[in-house]
């Protein structure tokens, strides 16, 4: 009888884990909540802001903030970044993945897809700005000055 309990108890809390893991869209314990990406004369400047669970939080300030750099770097996905600083709610990162565009002081800032979808993401040039909900990409690159 014991038993049988036991073996019940057992899958019913590996049926439980397995709804609650196919639940939620994150893989870990870092959610991006916003991302603003200003584009400069050829780099981009990008902000970051997101959340980190509490129990996370004390485990990346005892060994280092390695883990959170390169989650935001998969998250984000850009390639040839530079990370300016990071904290436990934001970081700031150089992205050099702009080019010049005939040489006329026009940059192209590429169609880009995240790795998750971020809840918001404003696209700054010195022109204009751009609000987006809830994407996963951009879906056309930016010409700017």
């Amino acid at each position: 009888m014991k038993i049988g309990l036991v073996i019940l108890l057992g899958c019913f809390l590996i049926l439980v884990s397995q709804s609650f893991a196919a639940e939620t869209e994150n893989d870990g314990y870092l959610s991006i909540n916003s991302v603003i990406i200003t584009l400069k004369a050829g780099y981009a400047d990008v902000h970051v802001e997101y959340t980190q669970e509490d129990a996370f939080r004390l485990l990346a300030f005892m060994f280092g903030e390695n883990d959170i750099r390169n989650r935001l770097q998969k998250y984000l996905a850009f390639s040839n970044t530079t990370v300016l600083s990071l904290n436990s709610t934001a970081a700031d990162m150089k992205v050099y993945d702009v080019q010049p565009v005939y040489g006329d002081g026009l940059y192209w800032f590429p169609a880009h897809t995240f790795g998750c979808v971020i809840p918001e993401v404003i696209v700054n040039t010195n022109l204009s700005s751009e609000r987006y909900e809830n994407i996963s990409k951009l879906e056309n690159g930016i010409v700017y000055y």
